[in-house]
C-alpha cells in the first residue's frame, strides 16, 4: 500500500523533467524511501510555516496641544494682509485719478479747439503741427499675482475646540509678494519605431508666495511668529508639452499663469498654517494607520484567541474617538491575550505555535495597545523586550517612527495635566 502511494506522489507531484527521470531510474525500494522522507519533510516544512494576517485600521483620535494656551482663552479671530494687494489698489486708485485728470484735460484741449476759427486751426496745424484734440487714456494696471479675499482666507483657519470670536487669540496672516524666475524653454527629443525624430516643446519657470503668520494673546504675548515658503527652495511650474514653439507661446499667459501660481502657493500654505496651529494649539481631531497582526488558523494549528483578538481590537479602535472610555474599556480585555501569547513565546524553535516572527507582531500589537490605553511606561518596557530579539525577528523595521509618537503622546499628556 505504502509503495503504491509512493509511486502515485512521484509521478502525481514530480511528473515530467527531472521527476519522471527520477522514478524511472530510482526505482527500488531504498531510494524511494530516502526521497519520500525528504520529500515530506519539505512539505511538512511548508505546512507549518506560519501564515501571518493583517487587519489595516485608520484610528481617530483626539491629539492634545503640545503648548496649549492659558484655560481663560477660548476663542480666536484672524486679520489678514496682503502686501500686494495694497499695492495694486494704490496703483488701481492712481490709474482712476490719471484716467480723469486725461478726459478733463480732453475736454479743456476740446473745447478750446472748436472756439478757434478755420483759418487759426489751419495756421496752428502748418506751423506748429497742432491737430485736433485727441483723447490718451493711461494703461490700466495689470495684476502680477492672485488677489486673495480677507474672508476667504481668513476661513481656511479652523481652530478646533475653539470660537471664532473676537477678545480671545488673535491670528494674523500677512501674503507676501509673489516671485518668480524668468520661463526657461525647453524640448524633448522623440523618436518613432522608423528612428524618425520629432521635439515637444514647454517651459518652465520657479515661483514663490510667502505666508507669515503670527499669533498674540490677548496680553500682548506673541506665541508664534514664522514664515511659509520663506526658503530659498522654489517651486517648479511646467508647462504642457506641444508640437510647436508657436503653439507654446500661443498657450501661455504669464499674467494667468502667475495668478494660478500665486492661488496655488497661499493655498498650500494655509493648510501648513492650519495644521502649526490646531498641532501647537488646540484639541485637535487626528488620524494614524495601524496594523493589527494575528495568524490563520490551520487543521494542525488553532490560532482562535489572536484571530478573535484581533478583530476586538479593531472593533475598539473604531470607536476610540467618540467614546474613549468604551474603547480604552475593551482593549484593556484584549491585553490579557496577547500577553500569554508572548508568555508562551518559543524564540528557538520555528515550529513553536508562537515563534519569535509571530512574538514580534504581537509586541506591535501590545505597544499599541498600551499607547492608546496612554500606559507609555509600559509601553518602554515592551520596546526593550522586543529590542532584545534579533532585529528582523522583533519586527523593530514595522514599529519605526512608533516610540517617537509615543512620546509624544506622554509629552502632550504632561503639558495638558
Amino acid at each position: 500500500m505504502c509503495s503504491a502511494l509512493c509511486n502515485h506522489l512521484l509521478k502525481g507531484r514530480l511528473s515530467g523533467g527531472l521527476g519522471d527521470y527520477f522514478y524511472r531510474s530510482h526505482s527500488n525500494n531504498t531510494m524511494m524511501r530516502v526521497f519520500i522522507l525528504v520529500l515530506f519533510s519539505f512539505l511538512m516544512v511548508s505546512v507549518s510555516a506560519q501564515k501571518i494576517k493583517r487587519e489595516s485600521v485608520t484610528v481617530e483620535f483626539t491629539s492634545r496641544p503640545s503648548e496649549p494656551f492659558p484655560s481663560e482663552i477660548k476663542s480666536y479671530s484672524v486679520d489678514v494682509m496682503q502686501t500686494y494687494k495694497l499695492e495694486f489698489e494704490s496703483e488701481m486708485e492712481q490709474w482712476a485719478i490719471d484716467t480723469e485728470i486725461a478726459r478733463v484735460d480732453f475736454e479743456r484741449e476740446s473745447q478750446a479747439y472748436g472756439e478757434k476759427g478755420t483759418g487759426a486751426k489751419l495756421l496752428e496745424r502748418a506751423l506748429l503741427d497742432e491737430k485736433k484734440p485727441t483723447l490718451v487714456l493711461p494703461s490700466k494696471p495689470v495684476k502680477r499675482e492672485y488677489i486673495f479675499e480677507a474672508g476667504v482666507v481668513s476661513s481656511k483657519i479652523d481652530m478646533q475646540g475653539m470660537n471664532k470670536n473676537t477678545g480671545g487669540a488673535i491670528v494674523t496672516i500677512d501674503i507676501q509678494s509673489y516671485e518668480s524666475t524668468s520661463p526657461e524653454d525647453g524640448k524633448q527629443e522623440l523618436k518613432d519605431k522608423e528612428g524618425n525624430v520629432s521635439y515637444k516643446y514647454f517651459r518652465t519657470m520657479k515661483y514663490r508666495q510667502p505666508v507669515r503668520f503670527a499669533v498674540t494673546l490677548p496680553d500682548g504675548d506673541v506665541v508664534i511668529d514664522e514664515v511659509i515658503g520663506s526658503s530659498e527652495n522654489y517651486t517648479t511650474h511646467t508647462s504642457s508639452k506641444y508640437t510647436s514653439k508657436g503653439a507654446l507661446n500661443k498657450s501661455w499667459n504669464q499674467a494667468s499663469i502667475n495668478s494660478q501660481m500665486s492661488k496655488k502657493a497661499v493655498d498650500a500654505a494655509m493648510g501648513s498654517i492650519n495644521n502649526v496651529l490646531n498641532d501647537r494649539f488646540c484639541f485637535s481631531k487626528k488620524t494614524r494607520p495601524m496594523t493589527i497582526y494575528h495568524v490563520k488558523t490551520t487543521k494542525k494549528v488553532n490560532y482562535t484567541d489572536l484571530n478573535d483578538a484581533a478583530l476586538d481590537m479593531k472593533l475598539a479602535i473604531e470607536k476610540y474617538y467618540n467614546d474613549q472610555e468604551v474603547s480604552m474599556a475593551a482593549i484593556r480585555k484584549i491585553l490579557p491575550v496577547w500577553e500569554s501569547a508572548i508568555a508562551e513565546a518559543d524564540f528557538d524553535n520555528k515550529k513553536a505555535r508562537i515563534d519569535a516572527r509571530v512574538a514580534g507582531l504581537i509586541y506591535l500589537n501590545l505597544i499599541y495597545a498600551n499607547i492608546w490605553l496612554e500606559e507609555y511606561d509600559r509601553v518602554d518596557v515592551l520596546f526593550d523586550e522586543m529590542r532584545r530579539l534579533d532585529t528582523k525577528k522583533s519586527a523593530e523595521g514595522t514599529a519605526e517612527g512608533l516610540d517617537t509618537f509615543s512620546e509624544d503622546q506622554r509629552k502632550r499628556k504632561e503639558v495638558n495635566s
